[in-house]
C-alpha cells in the first residue's frame, strides 16, 4: 500500500510527476464546516512537495455539488481529460468525498488507476490497484450517494412544508418586490456579511409599485420596452443594481407570488399569506396574454426581413446590430424608412444609428466588389489549397500518433511493456499530439472563405436586384463576401449635413480580430 497521503496505482518513474491539484466547495465530512477551494489546494500543494519528483499542473476547482446527476464538472471533466491525453500523470485531490459521489465517477478514477496513473489525496489511504481498497472506497461512495439522495429528499420535503405554510420565499437571493437581505450593501470597517441590513421599506413599496404599474401597462398594451425604459427612468433597478431590460422586466411580472400564488412544477400548491402584490384576476389575464403570444414571425411573415441584421456589428462596442422601421417616415418611393442601430435593450450601447437604405446599398457595392474581384478570388485560392494541404498533412500526423498511442496500451494491457518504457515512449507522442491539435485548430480558425472564381459586375448586380432574389438570398452573398471578416458601423459625427457617411463602414480583416483576441 502506498504512502499515507497516497491513493495511488502502482509505481512511477524517474522523470517528473506533472499532478493537477483538484478541489470542490464543499462541507467537511467530520465537521460539517465549510471548506474552501483555496484551503483545499494549500494542502494539495503540500502534499505534492512530499512526493518525490512531483510538480503542480493546473489548479481546478468547481461548484458545490457532486451528487447531482445532471450537474456538469468542467474541471472534473478537464481534469480527466488532461490525464487520459497524457498532459498530467496524475492528480491530488483534498478527500474522495470532494472527488465524486456518484459510484460512475468512482469508476472512472479506478479506470485510472489500472492504466498506471497516480491519484494522491491529502487525507486518507487508498492503493486503487488493490482490489480490497477499491472494494472499501466502492462502499464508501455509495453511502455517500446514499447520504446525498437523504439530503435532497429532506429538503425537498422541508420546502413542501414551507409552501404549504405559504412562504413563497424558499432562500437564495432576494427577489424583486420581496423581502430580504439588501443585495448592494458593502461592508465598512469592523463590519461582516452578518451586518448585512435588510431591504429599506420604501425601496421594497417602490419595487412592489412597479410591478402593479408594470402590469397595468402590459394589460393596456404598453410594450415591454416602454415598460423598461420607464422603469430605468425612474431610478428602479434589479436586485443586483442593473438596468431593466424587456426580458427581465417580464421575468418580474409573471412571477405567480406577485399574485399571492405558491406554484411547484406548474401547479398551485399553495397562497401566500398577506395581501397579493398584484390582484389574482389581473394576473391571470397577464399570464393569458403571454400565453397567448405566439413565438416567431406573424402569420404571413416569410424569410428574413433586413440584410445587415446580425452581421453588421457597432464600432463602439462589437454588439450585433438590430433593425427597426421609423413609421410614419417614409423614402421618396413612398416605402416606410427603416434604421440600423445599436440596441441598449439588447446590452449595446445605444450610439450608433445608420439608415437602413443607405447601408444596404454600401452593402451591395462591397458585396459586388468582393466577389467580382479576381486578384482576392485567386488569394483565396492559393491561401485554401495551402491551408487545405497542411491541414491534410496536420491531420494524418494526428492519426499516426493516436494509433501508435494505442498500440502502446494495448502492450502495456497485455503486460508486454513495462510502465517506464510506456511513459518513454508515450511522451514524446503526446507532445507531438498537442502541438498538432493546436496547430489544427489555428488552421481551421483562419481557414479562408468565399469564392475561388470571381464573378462578373452585372451579373452580381442582376442578381442582387432581381425580383426573384429574397432578402435571406442577398444576405447570403454578403456573408460569401465578408467571409471571416467583420463589418462595423461607427456613430454619426452628427455635424453637416445629415446625409450618410460611407467612412463610417469599416471592415476589419479577420486576422486583426484573431490578434485582437489573443490579446
Amino acid at each position: 500500500m502506498g504512502a499515507d497521503n497516497e491513493v495511488n496505482a502502482g509505481q512511477g518513474s524517474d522523470r517528473p510527476l506533472v499532478l493537477d491539484s483538484y478541489g470542490r466547495l464543499s462541507k467537511k465530512p467530520d465537521t460539517g464546516e465549510l471548506e474552501k477551494v483555496e484551503d483545499q489546494w494549500a494542502d494539495n500543494r503540500e502534499v505534492i512537495a512530499e512526493i518525490p519528483n512531483a510538480v503542480l499542473g493546473l489548479e481546478l476547482a468547481d461548484g458545490m455539488s457532486a451528487w447531482r446527476r445532471g450537474a456538469r464538472r468542467k474541471d472534473w471533466e478537464k481534469l480527466l481529460a488532461r490525464v487520459e491525453s497524457g498532459e498530467s500523470q496524475g492528480a491530488v485531490i483534498w478527500h474522495t468525498d470532494r472527488l465524486f459521489r456518484q459510484p460512475r465517477d468512482l469508476e472512472k478514477l479506478i479506470e485510472l488507476g489500472e492504466s498506471g496513473y497516480k491519484i494522491y489525496s491529502a487525507h486518507g489511504t487508498r492503493d486503487l490497484s488493490n482490489p480490497d481498497d477499491r472494494y472499501a472506497l466502492r462502499i464508501e461512495v455509495a453511502q455517500a450517494c446514499k447520504s446525498s439522495d437523504d439530503k435532497s429528499r429532506r429538503i425537498r420535503r422541508r420546502f413542501k412544508t414551507k409552501r404549504k405554510q405559504g412562504r413563497a420565499y424558499l432562500g437564495g437571493p432576494r427577489r424583486f418586490g420581496w423581502p430580504g437581505k439588501e443585495a448592494l450593501w458593502t461592508p465598512g470597517p469592523g463590519e461582516s456579511e452578518e451586518d448585512r441590513p435588510d431591504v429599506a421599506p420604501e425601496k421594497l413599496e417602490g419595487e412592489r409599485e412597479a410591478i402593479r404599474t408594470g402590469t397595468d401597462a402590459q394589460l393596456a398594451g404598453i410594450g415591454l420596452g416602454t415598460i423598461a425604459a420607464e422603469w430605468n427612468a425612474a431610478g428602479v433597478r434589479s436586485v443586483n443594481g442593473n438596468e431593466f431590460v424587456p426580458v427581465t422586466v417580464r421575468a418580474v411580472l409573471e412571477r405567480p407570488a406577485n399574485a399571492g400564488l405558491i406554484e411547484y412544477e406548474g401547479k398551485l400548491v399553495g397562497r401566500v399569506d398577506g395581501e397579493p402584490i398584484v390582484d389574482p384576476e389581473k394576473f391571470k389575464r397577464l399570464r393569458a396574454l403571454y400565453a397567448g403570444r405566439r413565438r416567431g414571425r406573424k402569420s404571413g411573415e416569410t424569410g428574413q426581413t433586413y440584410i445587415g441584421t446580425g452581421i453588421l456589428r457597432c464600432d463602439c462596442c462589437g454588439m450585433r446590430l438590430t433593425a427597426r422601421k421609423q413609421a410614419p417616415k417614409t423614402y421618396p418611393d413612398g416605402t416606410t424608412r427603416a434604421t440600423y442601430y445599436c440596441a441598449k435593450h439588447r446590452r449595446g450601447c445605444g450610439k450608433v444609428f445608420a439608415d437602413m437604405r443607405a447601408v444596404d446599398n454600401a452593402i451591395m457595392l462591397f458585396t459586388v466588389a468582393r466577389l467580382s474581384d479576381p486578384r482576392r478570388a485567386a488569394a483565396v485560392t492559393a491561401a485554401r489549397t495551402r491551408h487545405s494541404e497542411r491541414l491534410d498533412a496536420v491531420e494524418k500526423e494526428i492519426t499516426l500518433c493516436t494509433s501508435l498511442q494505442a498500440a502502446l496500451s494495448d502492450r502495456l494491457g497485455r503486460r508486454q511493456m513495462t510502465l517506464e518504457a510506456f511513459d518513454a515512449a508515450n511522451e514524446p507522442l503526446v507532445a507531438d499530439l498537442a502541438r498538432l491539435t493546436a496547430e489544427r485548430e489555428e488552421l481551421e480558425k483562419v481557414s479562408p472563405t468565399g469564392p475561388g472564381q470571381a464573378a462578373s459586375k452585372d451579373a452580381l448586380i442582376a442578381e442582387w436586384t432581381a425580383d426573384a432574389t429574397t432578402v435571406a438570398d442577398k444576405r447570403a452573398m454578403f456573408l460569401n463576401a465578408l467571409g471571416r471578416d467583420r463589418m462595423t458601423i461607427a456613430p454619426s459625427s452628427r455635424t453637416g449635413k445629415r446625409t450618410f457617411d460611407k467612412s463610417r463602414i469599416k471592415v476589419i480583416p479577420a486576422a486583426e480580430l484573431i490578434t485582437a483576441d489573443k490579446e
